[in-house]
């Protein structure tokens, strides 16, 4: 009889690795969604919002299991690994999108997953089954992470390439001076090079960077109301591809503030998700009919512009939170009117939007509750309501005095829109909004 002897390594040593591992895939995960806004490239952007959410599925699990291993629960949030965490600060702090990615996917994620397969070869499958379980999982779509970002790095010309090199060996040896991802922190200071050590800390930028394949325009929302089951059929899609500007504001919340509850930044992951979710389905939605995003209907954060960029991303919270609140009853009257047309595709895009929106509704009560613990209801409730209102003031401005930006766009949306076949049940059609400035726009998220 053959004795197998497990492998050996006591709790306390498990509880520190993955304390470490839920660190460092945390960080990594703030990093990404605050540089969400700043990436222009669409295809990146889709893959970063999709990651930020496993990754902070996976960091959740982690640290629940953490939590089980005896340790302290009022350690497993503190910032012991500070040499660790002042690398990882750093993420952001690129100057392109091809730096920040590489760095992220050709050095951080690498080091990561080795962490996790060298746990799971060296820990005992049996003693330590529950964290088994849980980085299995981890392991397995963070490889599938590392292979979606190793399609779009290939297409990557080399020079480009090579122009991010000089980051990434800087974000490397920096990594390892700090301890690495598998092992004790090092404290040591952060490894000094300059042109890399020395940049600043990323700002969220107050006007989301666009794909440069992309035309430029003022205002997401068309001009006029539909005129055609066709029409409503392509304004509902242009509504929720442009849902990516209302993906970028959950996801720079992230990153724009600090020690804020776990808890909070996985849910706001998962609304940051859910939002390029709703921007896929028109994107899937316009390409079925014939359109391309960004040329012929347009990609612009209209939201930053009138918002962010005039009052801040604490107005923008309020602006946010005001129009979630109406987005169960608009995308549920979509739902059934859609269906009602002989869209069921377009139909239950909604229904599926209309779930989400039930929890985002409460995700952004919990951002007023911690960015405002000593307010009093009235005066959130009050402060909502304005901000809400100057943001319809703004884009009714821009419909009304023409200053829209559609001028390219109507001819050849409406060229298209003749092109597209009938509905087989086009007497329900109804318009979405009796007049530009008026409902037309006032649901949209």
């Amino acid at each position: 009889m053959i004795i197998v002897h497990p492998n050996l390594q006591e709790v306390e040593q498990a509880s520190a690795l993955q304390r470490r591992l839920y660190r460092t895939i945390r960080e990594t995960m703030r990093s990404m969604a605050g540089r969400i806004c700043a990436t222009a490239n669409w295809e990146a952007k889709k893959s970063l919002a999709r990651h930020i959410w496993l990754d902070a599925e996976h960091a959740d699990a982690i640290r629940s299991r953490v939590l089980e291993l005896r340790f302290p629960r009022v350690d497993v949030d503190l910032e012991v690994d500070k040499a660790l965490i002042a690398v990882l600060a750093m993420l952001p702090s690129t100057l392109s999108d091809v730096e920040f990615l590489g760095g992220i996917y050709q050095v951080v994620k690498p080091a990561v997953l080795n962490a996790v397969e060298t746990y799971l070869r060296q820990s005992d499958p049996l003693d330590d089954a529950p964290s088994h379980r849980v980085l299995r999982v981890v392991a397995t779509e963070q490889r599938g992470e590392l292979d979606e970002f190793a399609a779009w790095w290939s297409a990557i010309p080399a020079t480009d390439r090579a122009v991010a090199e000089p980051w990434m060996d800087w974000l490397r040896d920096a990594l390892a001076e700090a301890g690495g991802v598998f092992a004790l922190d090092s404290s040591a200071e952060i490894l000094l090079r300059p042109g890399y050590s020395d940049r600043p800390r990323y700002a969220i930028p107050l006007m989301p960077a666009r794909d440069p394949r992309w035309l430029p325009a003022v205002t997401q929302v068309p001009p006029r109301p539909p005129r055609t089951p066709q029409e409503q059929q392509v304004w509902v899609a242009i509504d929720h591809v442009n849902e990516l500007w209302a993906c970028e504001f959950p996801a720079a919340m992230i990153w724009h503030h600090d020690n804020m509850p776990w808890l909070l930044y996985r849910e706001t992951a998962r609304w940051a998700y859910d939002e390029m979710r709703h921007a896929m389905m028109g994107e899937r939605r316009l390409l079925a009919y014939g359109f391309e995003i960004g040329v012929d209907v347009p990609m612009v954060p209209d939201h930053w512009v009138g918002v962010s960029a005039r009052r801040g991303l604490a107005a923008m919270m309020f602006v946010v939170h005001g129009l979630e609140q109406g987005g169960p009853k608009w995308k549920s009257m979509l739902k059934d009117e859609l269906w009602k047309m002989g869209d069921p595709y377009s139909s239950q895009d909604c229904d599926y939007d209309w779930a989400d929106e039930a929890g985002h509704i409460r995700y952004g009560q919990d951002w007023l509750k911690a960015l405002y613990p000593d307010t009093p209801k009235s005066e959130l409730i009050r402060r909502t309501q304005q901000e809400v209102n100057l943001w319809k003031e703004w884009i009714a401005d821009k419909h009304l005095s023409g200053h829209h930006g559609y001028d390219f766009f109507m001819p050849r949306i409406e060229a298209k829109c003749a092109l597209m076949p009938e509905l087989p049940n086009p007497e329900h059609f109804q318009p979405l909004g009796s007049s530009a400035a008026t409902t037309s726009y006032e649901p949209k998220l």
